[in-house]
């Protein structure tokens, strides 16, 4: 029996009962705890141990972006074209059928509106509850779990204002039971903004800047100030900056850097397991593919994530996400199908574009001499998956699906990376044997975001390139060479980011910020491409096909506020075009 929470934030009630059910989030960690049963409101904040329970629930529900069954944010844009067609990535948003009756929640409902006010109920509980209670606890304990809880406050609030815009700001646990005003009207964006700084910098005060021992994966200085310079990015960009107002750019570049400077953090370097290749495109180093693996959780380069633990605490995406045909049966179910978009995105490995004469690209040979993270992120024809070549090409066991009549891609490609080769689809998908963290902040993305910051606020000064230069270093590829303009450090900056942050669920909200989903590329109205391989003799014929034809509308970069919400807050406003 669980405590049943409100489905809107117009009837949400004090607790009066709450079932403690955790599911670890790290093994021998912070959150691996018994159940404690059922626990009466009194009996959960009256002592220390038992309202720690209450916050370790809290970070078990956040967002599970790697237990997502086959959907993925990716999907949403234009890097992963999954077949199914009763995803709701195809199904309603590049199809265009988003409206208030037929609203999105996202993968493992993480874009939520009612969920993530449901979670930040959670924590508005705790920060009354436990205030109340304080006496009963250790002093440092309460101050920095009550920062912790703040932070983690913010954090869904990030999430409802990067999808919706401004939002209702709920700070304590509302009831109707003694007549008072449930009903709460939605902040400007800046309004909203301006809470989030707020609150990730009251608590950055107080947090440890890491955390180590049994407290190892909770919320750090670091990871508060990523949460705000990752809001304060969004909201510099043009979907929420209309004015393109260089001040808003600033700031965001100011707390990037305050992350850089905190000295915590580094880009994860170390290499592994060589990735075999039938095209002589090998890289040297895999130390990008090997941070998302389980024996690399909590490096250096994690800001924010949320663990896993063993025994049977794990995620399945080797099983969701990985190659459909595997040793001559079904292993998986292909939720990675990336699009010849992204694939034609990579660089060469002198660091060209494929689009410069210069770059060295054949295209009788496509994925020869491409970039170190093209290997470490795509499976493709020719290269290994768990000891086989794999074979998309007509006549293989993963033949393109061009009729999406399978689980098997129908863009010619899989995904590689934040996948375990060694474990076995089929393994996955039955016993949930991955631990390895999902990330939401790693510092590859504080470096690059604040190269965007500071190259709109100020262009592509010393600090531009230099932030670049480490990302790129990493992976083999040479500098940016001097003297690029503003705008082609954009372009720059936009491809790395499309790049290095492949699979890690940032593109949907990279492609709306910057309004390139109908506008300039235009994204989301242009057509998924694939790759069909046909044999010719000891050659092949590569042949680009049109997979999905996208449709989109600009006003859908805001999504809408579901309709039973909108019936129950009288005081909410929908968003435009939406009506």
């Amino acid at each position: 029996m669980k405590f049943k929470y409100s489905r809107d934030i117009a009837k949400v009630f004090l607790l009066s009962l709450l079932v403690i059910s955790i599911s670890s989030c790290k093994k021998d960690g912070f959150l691996d705890v018994p159940a404690k049963g059922i626990l009466t409101n009194k009996s959960t904040f009256e002592t220390q141990n038992n309202a720690e329970l209450f916050v370790n629930d809290i970070y078990d529900r956040l967002p599970d972006g790697n237990d997502a069954t086959d959907r993925t944010l990716e999907a949403y844009s234009d890097n992963n074209n999954v077949t199914a067609t009763n995803h709701e990535a195809q199904e309603r948003v590049r199809s265009n059928a988003l409206s208030p009756g037929n609203a999105t929640n996202g993968p493992a409902d993480q874009l939520g509106w009612i969920r993530n006010y449901e979670q930040i109920r959670r924590c508005n509980v705790f920060l009354k509850e436990a205030e109340a209670n304080k006496g009963a606890y250790d002093a440092l304990w309460y101050e920095q779990r009550a920062a912790e809880v703040r932070v983690l406050r913010a954090f869904f609030y990030s999430i409802l204002f990067r999808n919706y815009g401004g939002v209702p700001l709920i700070t304590v646990p509302l009831n109707n039971l003694d007549g008072s005003d449930i009903f709460a009207p939605r902040a400007t964006i800046d309004e909203t903004v301006a809470f989030i700084e707020a609150e990730c910098d009251a608590s950055a005060e107080i947090l440890p800047v890491t955390q180590t021992g049994k407290n190892l994966g909770r919320v750090t200085k670091g990871a508060a100030l990523m949460i705000k310079g990752d809001v304060q990015l969004f909201a510099a960009s043009p979907l929420a900056n209309k004015n393109n107002d260089p001040a808003k750019w600033a700031k965001a570049a100011a707390t990037l850097k305050s992350v850089m400077d905190l000295g915590t953090y580094s880009l994860f370097n170390k290499s592994g397991a060589p990735i075999l290749s039938t095209t002589g495109s090998g890289t040297t180093s895999t130390a990008f593919r090997d941070q998302f693996l389980a024996a690399n959780n909590w490096n250096a380069e994690t800001i924010f994530a949320r663990g896993y633990a063993l025994p049977g605490k794990g995620h399945r995406r080797e099983g969701f996400m990985g190659p459909v045909i595997v040793g001559g049966s079904q292993q998986a179910w292909g939720g990675f199908s990336p699009t010849q978009n992204l694939v034609d995105d990579y660089q060469m490995d002198n660091g060209l574009p494929i689009t410069d004469p210069a770059s060295g690209y054949d295209p009788q040979h496509p994925y020869m001499h491409r970039e170190s993270r093209f290997e470490q992120t795509i499976i493709y024809d020719g290269s290994y998956w768990q000891g086989e070549v794999f074979k998309s090409r007509m006549g293989g066991p993963n033949e393109i699906d061009l009729g999406s009549k399978s689980d098997i891609s129908n863009t010619g490609y899989h995904g590689r990376k934040t996948l375990d080769e060694s474990i076995k689809g089929q393994a996955s998908l039955n016993s949930s044997p991955n631990v390895s963290n999902y990330q939401f902040y790693r510092y590859a993305e504080t470096l690059l975001s604040y190269a965007e910051a500071q190259n709109e606020a100020v262009g592509p000064d010393g600090s531009v390139y230099e932030a670049v230069r480490l990302v790129r270093e990493r992976v083999l590829l040479p500098p940016v060479a001097a003297g690029k303009s503003q705008a082609d450090m954009r372009i720059i900056i936009r491809r790395e980011r499309r790049l290095e942050l492949a699979f890690e669920d940032k593109r949907w909200y990279d492609i709306r910020r910057w309004e390139i989903t109908t506008k300039g590329p235009a994204v989301l109205t242009n057509p998924m491409y694939g790759l069909q391989i046909t044999p010719n003799g000891n050659n092949f014929v590569y042949n680009r096909v049109i997979v999905f034809q996208n449709r989109y509308s600009e006003h859908m970069n805001w999504l809408p506020i579901p309709q039973d919400v909108m019936v129950k807050n009288p005081k909410l406003v929908q968003n435009p075009g939406y009506n």
